[in-house]
């Protein structure tokens, strides 16, 4: 045989062995490369729970988000019902304000209504209320107190609940601006 195909045939057999006998020693405890080992678990299931409490306070951040997106919401409607009843009761309390002024009457009806006797102006009196209050209100409020009281006494006995009215109006009118 040739000393080439000795040394073909040699190396192989001789690389098989030498790996044999490696993988039959024992390995050797690096104890560097062990503590490491153990640090990586230990990081690895670290950042494990970590990410999970990170998932679970987002899951509860978007809960709470949701909350808040429904009680800004319910918060919303409640200031637009508010400013809605708010603008009723302004209206309202205008109006009110507006029922108490008595309207400017001309001073000369006024003396009409005090020259007729008290018997024939009540009936007048009582149509007169029967289309505008308000301005039957305001003649009566410009009378002088003893005419007017016998205009009301005649009043009474045509109509005692429209003569109640017309002081009821009477006492809690006040008189228009004659500036404004």
């Amino acid at each position: 045989m040739n000393a080439r195909y000795l040394l073909w045939i040699s190396a192989p057999l001789a690389l098989s062995a030498g790996v044999l006998w490696l993988s039959a020693q024992e390995p050797k405890a690096d104890p560097k490369g062990a503590v490491e080992g153990i640090k990586v678990a230990e990081l690895a299931n670290q950042l494990q729970a970590r990410e999970k409490q990170v998932a679970q306070k987002e899951a509860e951040l978007r809960q709470t988000e949701q909350r808040l997106t429904t009680l800004q919401a319910a918060l919303d409607k409640d200031r637009i019902d508010l400013a809605a009843r708010e603008k009723a009761v302004q209206d309202a309390l205008a109006k009110l304000e507006n029922l108490k002024v008595r309207p400017v009457i001309d001073p000369q009806i006024i003396r009409t209504y005090e020259a007729m006797d008290p018997a024939s102006g009540a009936p007048a009196m009582k149509e007169l209320a029967g289309q505008n209050l308000d301005v039957a209100v305001a003649l009566l409020a410009g009378m002088t107190p003893k005419k007017a009281a016998k205009l009301m006494d005649q009043l009474a006995l045509l109509d005692a609940k429209l003569a109640g009215k017309l002081s009821e109006r009477v006492g809690l009118s006040k008189p228009k601006d004659p500036a404004a």
